[in-house]
């Protein structure tokens, strides 16, 4: 698997758990015999302290739950997930995942221009039905697996100039973008959420993002000393 394989699962992996409702396949998956080796599988190239206590809580969350009957843990979790990414209240939960509520205090702030603008310049839009404004964490998650993706591409069409610039722009936003405002979300999530696997899923994202970004920015760094290579020898 490449390194742009890799991160691409990752980000795929929180991707869904951020934009998807809970439903009764999401609980399936989870409580399915696979679900823990694979998530382990995905996060093992990127392991730090931070990624795998997320995996330790997850882990847990599954243990304690795993008799538990499918509808009241399908509850749990809807009631945990709509208290922390809602806004309902200051009192129940955080403010709700929008960058620019965490830059600037209110929603559609310029933050929200700001990256849709990033998307156009990538040649990525949110579809027209999309019910979330391009700043929503689920949302610039997704964008990252878009660029992932697309990097891939590049590398299999034999094309380094393309996935370069795709592996530089997708650190440029990491890192002007996610990281403003994602960890400080994933603090209040930990501090607020009722159940250990949202307290795991903020661990984990916030983890793998700073682990991400220094691995990018390792592999730019390289490419400027050695040049680009074949990523089938050398993980682009």
């Amino acid at each position: 698997m490449t390194l742009a394989q890799a991160r691409r699962s990752v980000y795929e992996l929180l991707s869904a758990f951020y934009l998807d409702l809970p439903d009764r396949a999401m609980v399936q998956s989870l409580f399915a015999p696979d679900f823990e080796k694979e998530l382990s599988s995905v996060a093992s190239a990127f392991e730090t302290g931070e990624i795998r206590e997320g995996l330790r809580l997850i882990h847990g969350f599954i243990s304690s739950f795993r008799n538990e009957p499918e509808e009241e843990t399908l509850r749990r979790i809807a009631v945990d997930r709509t208290r922390l990414f809602r806004g309902i209240s200051e009192e129940t939960g955080p403010p709700p995942p929008y960058e620019s509520m965490y830059r600037e205090q209110r929603t559609g702030g310029a933050s929200s221009a700001e990256v849709f603008r990033f998307y156009e310049k990538l040649g990525v839009t949110p579809p027209e039905t999309a019910t979330e404004s391009p700043d929503y964490l689920g949302v610039e998650i997704d964008f990252m697996r878009l660029l992932c993706r697309q990097e891939e591409e590049a590398w299999t069409n034999g094309n380094p100039g393309r996935a370069l610039e795709l592996l530089g722009a997708g650190l440029e936003f990491l890192r002007e973008h996610l990281l403003k405002w994602v960890p400080s979300f994933c603090e209040r999530m930990v501090e607020r959420a009722e159940i250990d696997f949202y307290r795991g899923l903020a661990r984990f994202t916030s983890g793998f993002l700073a682990y991400d970004s220094r691995l990018v920015g390792e592999r730019l760094k390289e490419v400027r000393i050695h040049g680009a290579s074949d990523p089938r020898s050398r993980q682009g």
